[in-house]
């Protein structure tokens, strides 16, 4: 399962066509336990600028915000972090923000789906409220202040709320790894005699050979749709494998010895 075009879902290939005709696409996110959001995907690989992201909006309005910055930078507008201006959303002023990486996974999966991984960089328009007044002023309405997380803040940083509660791995057993993430899948495998994590946190799934010299990239959630058996080892740790015993359980160990599984 190479992971090229022909192997997308119906999700990444319409997202791919977008940035083909368009420059970028724009993702709406309805967010049920949060206010909506919307983000683009394309500006970075089409024009080597940010990605744009606006929070708290109603998502379609959202992604007309995010259109108009992208229109801006395809018209080579110099965007910057902490820059503000009065040409994006009709009668108020917004302010540019440099979005951390360490939000990516909880806002940002088709995107990363799409570029397959971090680094790329992605900027925040932050919006007032009807007096002009944002996030970080003082006497700020909550509602403004509630509706957009600070993504220029670490994680740990932020004030904690709906925005740091929110856990888009609930309920998915890799926890350090979501379903779009870019795994390594030994050719044609009919079932998997060992998984492998690597020091930096990749995931390898090895037939009964160590054939990772031929491994190929495919996302994790096609690991599992065809494997559901490695969702038993989903807790594995940096640096530790499990090897498939014949009765269907498995054995796990750490570290591994240097120069890889045996």
């Amino acid at each position: 399962m190479p992971l090229d075009e022909e192997s997308w879902d119906e999700r990444d290939q319409r997202i791919a066509d977008r940035i083909r005709r368009f420059g970028w696409n724009v993702n709406g996110v309805a967010g049920g336990s949060t206010p909506d959001w919307a983000y683009s995907i394309g500006i970075w690989h089409t024009l080597r600028r940010p990605e744009v992201c606006v929070f708290g909006l109603p998502a379609q309005t959202g992604m007309r915000v995010v259109n108009v910055v992208g229109d801006l930078i395809r018209d080579g507008e110099q965007l910057h972090d902490g820059q503000r201006r009065g040409d994006v959303l009709d009668g108020y002023d917004v302010v540019l923000r440099s979005a951390r990486q360490n939000w990516y996974t909880r806002f940002f999966g088709a995107g990363l789906d799409f570029y397959r991984r971090p680094p790329l960089p992605v900027m925040q328009v932050v919006w007032p409220d009807r007096d002009g007044r944002f996030p970080w002023d003082a006497g700020v309405e909550e509602s403004c202040r509630r509706s957009q997380p600070s993504l220029w803040l670490l994680p740990d940083d932020h004030p904690p709320g709906q925005w740091t509660e929110h856990d888009p791995f609930e309920g998915w057993p890799f926890r350090t790894s979501l379903p779009y993430t870019v795994v390594r899948l030994s050719p044609g495998a009919d079932a998997i005699g060992t998984v492998l994590r690597d020091a930096d946190g990749a995931w390898w799934f090895l037939g009964a050979a160590d054939d990772r010299d031929t491994a190929e990239e495919v996302k994790l959630r096609e690991v599992t749709d065809a494997h559901p058996e490695v969702l038993e080892v989903a807790d594995l740790q940096p640096d530790e494998r499990a090897d498939r015993n014949r009765d269907g359980t498995w054995n796990r160990s750490s570290p591994r010895p240097a120069g890889g599984p045996e």
